[in-house]
């Protein structure tokens, strides 16, 4: 656990990070045990799994906001206002440190196939992120320097034929009867449980492949009929999650609480959340957010049109782990609101997971395929309902209350398959809330939940709600074949939505 705190040490939670220049080749000049290169796979997924690429994308879907004065970061992102620069760091974070780290894997367990085997899983992933976030990158010619040293751009759809390609020999790879060497808890998110690693890859197939509902409906259709026909094992269990666990202790806390911690009164929930989930009285809103005021019971999100406030709900236990101390009096000013001062900071043990892909989610990607293209609505249901109650046992909700909270708002009941749709995004949207890029992408792919844009002057200078992200300036200045975006609605492949 020490170890794994010192490599959480490592990592930089603000946009100073430095990184080498990623068509050098990962391979040369210097060498490491391959062991010792995945746990920094590990814990670098988990953790920038709440870091950058967190808050621009739950900003962008409003799922948070950014508050403090004008110009402070997340304030401007929550506006649309993500510049090519602001990509820099988490562009080289996913090709100079994470995919870098797994090719040097790839290339040096030739006589491990389970390392080899979770290093191809791991780098479908990333790469499916990536292609989420910009569309067309390098693939092919990627990490190939010195004999390539300007990579071109790969077709994103290109490429998400070979992340398919990539799960399917890492699944393969991790059911090898024999390896060199087999990773144990030098592994951090599985601890090298490779049946879980399994679930995990055939639920990742899932996830991609719904991604098609909108661009090639026949091809979702058949390919996730048959994954779920050939009967493989899924994440059906919260014991099952792809998340990565954090500690109470000094720089092993989890990437959302350390940016809390470290840029105090900037970022909250969003009122697009919070409203959604006060007209049903969630449960889970005391798990996920301080009340407002303080001591209240209600619930208040911020919104980007708001004057400048702290007078709004705050992020709570579910994402920053359980608390040490009461929340001090000191800390709330006289309208109720929470603010970074006197201890609060303090309270919170940070030891919640950055979760990235949960069981909540796959029942909710087996509810749309059962209403798209399988028995229809009550089989749906049975899956819904399975969603609702994996995200609210991972939100401490009693069950009494998960009865009682489905018994008003669990029923598949629209006269539509869209209306219906939409009632399952929802419930997925909520239960997404910390999950890096997923309610955006369901956003782009299906347009719910309904999002408007923050406003109508915002919204004649960037067009609307960004599709995908500028390429960042670091790879248009190195790389020829990087031809920068016009503006934010250029579309990665799969959003085709009207």
């Amino acid at each position: 656990m020490m170890g794994m705190a010192a490599t959480v040490g490592l990592l930089s939670i603000t946009s100073c990070d430095k990184y080498l220049d990623i068509n050098v080749s990962p391979n040369s000049p210097t060498s490491a045990p391959i062991d010792q290169v995945l746990t920094n796979v590990t814990v670098n997924v988990g953790f920038r799994g709440g870091s950058d690429m967190h808050r621009f994308t739950s900003l962008v879907a409003q799922q948070f906001d950014g508050q403090g004065a004008t110009g402070t970061q997340s304030r401007e992102y929550a506006r649309y206002q993500i510049q090519p620069t602001d990509l820099n760091n988490l562009y080289a974070a996913l090709f100079a440190g994470q995919l870098a780290d797994i090719e040097y894997i790839l290339a040096n367990s030739a006589q491990s196939p389970h390392y080899r085997g979770i290093s191809r899983i791991l780098k479908a992933y990333v790469y499916s992120q990536a292609v989420d976030m910009w569309g067309d990158l390098p693939f092919t010619e990627a990490f190939r320097s010195p004999a390539i040293n300007q990579p071109k751009l790969d077709d994103d759809a290109f490429i998400y034929t070979k992340v398919i390609e990539l799960i399917d020999q890492g699944i393969a790879d991790i059911k090898s009867p024999t390896s060199a060497l087999t990773p144990g808890s030098n592994e951090t998110i599985y601890g090298g449980n490779r049946t879980r690693w399994e679930r995990f890859a055939n639920t990742l197939k899932l996830r991609l492949f719904l991604r098609y509902s909108a661009q090639n409906a026949t091809f979702a259709k058949e390919r996730m009929d048959a994954l779920i026909a050939s009967n493989p094992i899924f994440i059906e269990a919260n014991a099952d999650n792809f998340q990565m666990n954090f500690f109470d202790a000094v720089n092993a806390q989890n990437s959302i609480h350390q940016f809390e911690v470290s840029r105090p009164d900037q970022f909250f929930p969003s009122k697009t959340l919070v409203d959604m989930m006060n007209t049903t009285s969630d449960p889970r809103r005391p798990s996920y957010f301080t009340d407002f005021p303080f001591g209240s019971g209600t619930y208040r999100g911020s919104a980007p049109t708001d004057a400048q406030s702290f007078s709004y709900s705050r992020m709570h236990t579910f994402l920053r782990g359980a608390l040490k101390t009461a929340i001090p009096a000191a800390s709330v000013n006289s309208s109720g609101a929470i603010i970074a001062a006197a201890g609060y900071n303090n309270v919170y043990t940070g030891a919640a997971p950055i979760r990235m892909l949960t069981a909540a989610e796959y029942q909710f990607i087996r509810a749309e395929h059962a209403l798209r293209y399988g028995t229809g609505a009550a089989a749906a249901q049975v899956f819904f309902q399975a969603g609702i109650r994996a995200s609210m046992s991972a939100a401490g909700v009693s069950t009494a209350d998960q009865d009682a909270y489905i018994a008003a708002n669990g029923a598949l009941s629209a006269s539509t398959l869209e209306g219906n749709v939409e009632r399952i995004i929802r419930e997925k949207f909520i239960a997404n809330y910390g999950v890096a890029l997923e309610p955006w992408n369901d956003w782009r792919r299906t347009g719910f939940p309904a999002l408007t844009p923050v406003s109508s002057t915002v919204a004649a200078m960037t067009g609307g709600i960004p599709r995908s992200f500028f390429y960042p300036d670091s790879e248009v200045s190195a790389n020829t074949n990087f031809k920068q975006k016009t503006n934010m609605l250029a579309r990665v492949f799969w959003d085709t939505r009207p």
